[in-house]
C-alpha cells in the first residue's frame, strides 16, 4: 500500500474516533440538560458529596406541583411504601447519579426542601413532658435545620483515619454507601446461614479499608471476626456515627413546665402528613 494512502487511512480513523467522542459528549450533555420550563432550586448535600463521582456537593431539585399529587395519592405506591422513592425520581433533576445512590442524609435534605417550599417551615410535633409524663404539642421551624460540622480530612484514597485504642492499631475507613446500608437492612431477611445474621461484622467489613497500613481484605475480615475487641468495635462505630456528615436534626424544645428537652425531627407520618393532603 502506498505511504500516502496509509497516512490517509490513519487520519480517517483518527477523525472517526474524534467524531464519536464529540457525538458521545454531546449526547451526554443533552441527556443531562434540564427543561428550561421547569422551576427548580439547588439543594446543598449534607454528605458533602463524599459518596458520589466527582464529589458532587449539590443537586438540582424541582418544586412540588399539582401533577405530583398523582404520586402522593397513588394507593399502590402508598401500600408499597414507594411514594418517597417515586417522588425523588421525579423531583431530582440531575441524572449523573441514580436515586438509589443518594444516601439517607441527602434524601432527608431534599425532603425538607420539598416540604418547606410547598407547605412552609412550620412542623407540628407531639412530645412527652418528662416532668408530668403528659403529651404536648409544639411547633418547630424546619428552616433552622442546619448541616452538621464535618471536619474529617480524607487521604488520597478518600479514606479517613481512626486509631483502635484497645488493640493499638491504626485503620482507615469509608462511610457506608446507600447500597451498603440497604444491604445491611435486608441481610436479616435474606440470611441463610446458621444462627444470627452478622449485621455488625458485615458493617465493619464494608467500612474498614486498611489495618495497620495493610490492605489485605482477608486479613481485615479475619481481624474483625476473630480478634477485634468489642470495645474497639463499639467506640469506632460511635465515632463514625458522631462524625458522619448529615443534618443536625436535634432541636431544643421548651415544655409546658419550662423544661428544655432535645427533640429529633423524624420522617414518619407526621412529617409527610402535608404531602398526603391530610389535615
Amino acid at each position: 500500500m502506498p505511504i500516502n494512502q496509509t497516512n490517509d487511512s490513519k487520519r480517517g480513523l483518527v477523525s472517526k474516533v474524534w467524531f464519536q467522542i464529540i457525538i458521545k459528549k454531546y449526547m451526554t450533555m443533552e441527556e443531562y440538560k434540564i427543561d428550561p420550563t421547569i422551576a427548580y432550586d439547588v439543594v446543598e448535600l449534607p454528605s458533602r458529596g463524599i459518596h458520589y463521582p466527582g464529589n458532587k456537593k449539590s443537586l438540582r431539585v424541582s418544586y412540588l406541583t399539582a401533577a405530583d399529587e398523582n404520586i402522593l395519592s397513588s394507593p399502590n405506591l402508598l401500600t408499597q411504601n414507594m411514594v418517597i422513592l417515586e417522588l425523588l425520581k421525579r423531583k431530582v433533576l440531575d441524572k449523573d447519579i441514580t436515586i438509589d445512590e443518594i444516601v439517607k442524609e441527602d434524601r432527608e435534605a431534599i425532603l425538607i426542601f420539598l416540604r418547606n417550599t410547598s407547605f412552609g417551615t412550620e412542623y407540628n410535633m407531639k412530645l412527652i413532658d418528662p416532668k408530668t409524663g403528659e403529651e404536648f404539642s409544639t411547633v418547630i421551624d424546619l428552616g433552622v435545620v442546619k448541616m452538621k460540622d464535618f471536619d474529617l480530612v480524607p487521604d488520597e484514597n478518600g479514606e479517613y483515619s481512626y486509631f483502635l485504642e484497645k488493640c493499638k492499631l491504626p485503620i482507615t475507613f469509608k462511610f457506608l454507601t446507600q447500597k451498603q446500608e440497604d444491604e445491611l437492612v435486608t441481610l436479616v431477611d435474606t440470611w441463610k446461614g446458621e444462627g444470627v445474621a452478622p449485621v455488625k461484622t458485615k458493617k465493619l467489613e464494608n467500612m474498614i479499608k486498611t489495618l495497620d497500613g495493610r490492605r489485605d481484605q482477608m486479613e481485615i475480615y479475619g481481624f474483625i471476626n476473630n480478634k477485634m475487641p468489642l470495645k474497639d468495635s463499639q467506640d469506632f462505630q460511635k465515632f463514625v456515627e458522631k462524625n458522619k456528615p448529615g443534618l443536625d436534626l436535634v432541636l431544643p424544645i421548651e415544655t409546658p413546665t419550662k423544661e428544655i428537652v432535645q427533640a429529633r425531627v423524624g420522617f414518619g407520618v407526621e412529617f409527610f402528613r402535608p404531602f398526603y393532603g391530610i389535615s
